[in-house]
């Protein structure tokens, strides 16, 4: 497939890998904020890993039907002009969205479990350190040279570690284990794997494949350890009631489209380090997200911290991420 193109055949937007990759992040932080809303408002269960079962079946199966719709209506137009119609069997690519949505379900399953424990912004900045794990593997495939790119990470890491900070140091070591440690984790290795799947292919293919994995993967670990551990019956019971927010989630699903699409498109043509630094970017939106919410409906997003010095560290640690970005745009302007 060619994936090379003139700048004037490509959306405004798309002239730039930069200029994607942020476009990928605002639709990003919407969709993480509405994930935040549900689990605190919607999605809930007397035990918790089961109202994280419970979103993860119902979203994962929600996001792969919807993504159907969405990919006829915006997947050429908004995401990736490769894309032309849906590929019911593409072995091109096959093998990399079985890896990358198996891996997904477990990133996404720590990913909300850590949803329970904080406000978008806690947990925006801790995905941030995803570029930890994918610094290294551009380094060593020589995508990137580590004197571009190692000051730029630098200051996304620490900002994001000072903007995820709660005031709770046990709130604060959960969300670094299930969050930091785990999920990002399994989310760096899923973003190399898709990388080489999005080049066989387009991004909006890869997308509806991904998500079918995921969804099988994901409902099949929930089932199996809600057995287990004997809660069957209240998954099920939980589930049904789950459904009535099908059409809100499928909200939320379009912007999961449009995001994630477009940051696979962004990884086609670059680094993967490189893309995430600049969709780190998202941190920086989740504060008036957050701050907004919270002042129109308050407790939206659970309790939020009102110690000042909690929030000023946070803002510092916004600047140091606003900062990295900067000097990586400089340093790679295509």
């Amino acid at each position: 497939m060619n994936t090379t193109q003139s700048v004037t055949s490509k959306p405004l937007w798309r002239s730039s890998t930069v200029r994607l990759a942020l476009f990928a992040a605002v639709f990003t932080a919407i969709y993480k904020v509405m994930d935040n809303i549900t689990m605190h408002n919607f999605i809930t269960a007397s035990d918790s890993l089961t109202a994280v079962f419970v979103y993860l079946i119902i979203g994962a199966w929600t996001g792969l039907l919807s993504s159907l719709l969405f990919a006829v209506l915006f997947g050429k137009r908004l995401v990736d002009p490769d894309f032309s119609r849906l590929e019911l069997n593409r072995k091109a690519f096959n093998k990399q969205a079985v890896i990358a949505g198996t891996i997904s379900a477990g990133s996404t399953l720590f990913l909300l479990l850590g949803n329970q424990l904080g406000d978008p912004s806690v947990l925006i900045a801790l995905g941030n350190a995803v570029i930890i794990y994918t610094l290294a593997y551009d380094a060593i495939t020589k995508q990137v040279t580590i004197n571009q790119i190692i000051l730029p990470a630098l200051l996304v890491i620490a900002g994001s570690m000072m903007a995820s900070y709660s005031g709770s140091l046990e709130i604060t070591l959960l969300g670094l284990l299930f969050v930091f440690v785990v999920s990002n984790g399994l989310t760096a290795f899923s973003e190399i794997v898709e990388q080489t799947g999005c080049r066989a292919s387009d991004g909006v293919n890869f997308f509806v494949w991904r998500f079918l994995w995921l969804a099988i993967t994901g409902t099949i670990i929930a089932l199996i350890v809600s057995f287990i551990r004997g809660y069957l019956g209240l998954l099920l019971s939980c589930l049904v009631d789950g459904v009535q927010y099908i059409p809100w989630i499928a909200l939320t699903m379009l912007f999961v489209f449009l995001g994630i699409g477009m940051k696979l498109v962004a990884k086609k043509n670059d680094a993967v380090s490189v893309v995430l630094i600049v969709y780190s970017v998202q941190m920086i939106l989740s504060y008036p997200i957050t701050l907004a919410g919270n002042w129109i409906i308050p407790g939206v997003f659970g309790q939020l911290p009102t110690d000042i010095w909690i929030w000023i560290v946070r803002i510092a640690g916004t600047i140091l991420m606003i900062w990295g970005v900067y000097r990586l745009r400089k340093q790679n302007p295509n």
